[in-house]
């Protein structure tokens, strides 16, 4: 079989690998469709602070169950899933206390410990593989893994309903999150990006308060929309120092901002604000079985759509042209997608 493997920084070499086979309690799939995530492209840029070569990248998986080991049951040949692709020890503090996606011993599908999807077959766990439902495309179930992020971060926040929400970001994540947080009831919710590309998705996902803080004054923008008032919410999707300066300055007292981006590095925080304004700062990492789950039955009734997403796609050979879209063409490039398999 194939597979793409990150082998150094800037390089993605297809080689050939042996078939695996499936042991007790796990299956053999078969991706189809693999998303190049906002991480796979940091690790790329040799920015990622936990994913380094050498390793097989993809976490974003529509794939086909192909064979499924002893004990397996749940599963059949042929099903389409979805994989959630942290493996955790399931006997830490965080594990025995139900947060295991902040597992002390993670490992992470496609970014560390565990080769990703960008390979024609791999085993996984059993209890990481999902159905979706048959009339899904690949693509789509490549996609829950992202939505998954959305959900993740308005359940980590403390979100409650009727609160007035502010995305940072209107890529995927950004704009997921924002639905997420149209699904779970919040009042009003502003978008904001400095690409009018984003903002145009956003708008046709029915977020007509979005803010390009390029050209506008982002504070005066706010106070204008909420009628005086500031968010109750922020949800810092990208996380780079602008963003998160950005949050930290326009924050109302008292606010909670959830950094959901992955930083490239290190951040400085302008610490005498949050303290002098009692701001809280929360991390969100990935997502549960509940927030898997919760992903599919959004995007089956139409709360969260995906549609339009996907921007770009690649056959496998053609990884290294993929990954040069999704980096360096950013006013076009929503979601860039793999095709791995037929």
């Amino acid at each position: 079989m194939r597979a793409a493997l990150f082998r150094e920084i800037g390089s993605i070499v297809v080689e050939d690998r042996p078939v695996p086979e499936p042991g007790p309690g796990e299956v053999r799939i078969k991706p189809l469709a693999v998303g190049i995530c906002g991480s796979d492209m940091h690790a790329f840029a040799g920015e990622h602070p936990f994913v380094h070569p050498p390793i097989v990248l993809g976490h974003e998986i529509g794939a086909q169950v192909d064979e499924v080991g002893p004990g397996v049951e749940e599963l059949r040949p042929g099903q389409l899933v979805t994989v959630e692709p942290n493996l955790v020890c399931g006997t830490c503090h965080n594990c025995r206390t139900g947060r295991y996606n902040i597992c002390e011993n993670l490992r992470v599908i496609g970014c560390v410990g565990y080769d990703g999807a960008m390979t024609e077959y791999m085993v996984v766990p059993s209890e990481k593989v999902f159905p979706v439902p048959a009339h899904w495309s690949a693509e789509r179930a490549a996609l829950v893994e992202p939505v998954a992020v959305g959900v993740h971060a308005i359940r980590q926040g403390g979100f409650q309903p009727g609160q007035n929400v502010l995305v940072l970001g209107a890529g995927i994540i950004g704009l997921v999150t924002a639905q997420a947080a149209r699904a779970f009831g919040a009042g009003r919710i502003i978008v904001v990006d400095l690409l009018g590309s984003r903002l145009e998705r956003a708008r046709g996902l029915g977020f007509t308060d979005v803010v390009n803080n390029a050209t506008a004054d982002l504070q005066q923008e706010l106070r204008r929309l909420l009628k005086g008032e500031l968010p109750d919410m922020i949800f810092d999707c990208v996380a780079i120092q602008p963003t998160l300066d950005t949050a930290v300055e326009i924050a109302r007292k008292g606010t909670r901002i959830v950094v959901v981006g992955v930083p490239a590095g290190r951040l400085s925080v302008p610490m005498h604000l949050v303290q002098d304004r009692e701001l809280e700062l929360v991390g969100t990492l990935m997502y549960r079985r509940e927030d898997y789950d919760a992903s599919i039955r959004l995007m089956e009734s139409g709360a969260i759509s995906t549609e339009g997403f996907i921007t770009h796609r690649f056959a496998m050979d053609q990884v290294m042209e993929a990954f040069s879209v999704a980096i360096n063409q950013k006013e076009t490039a929503l979601k860039v997608m793999l095709t791995v398999g037929a």
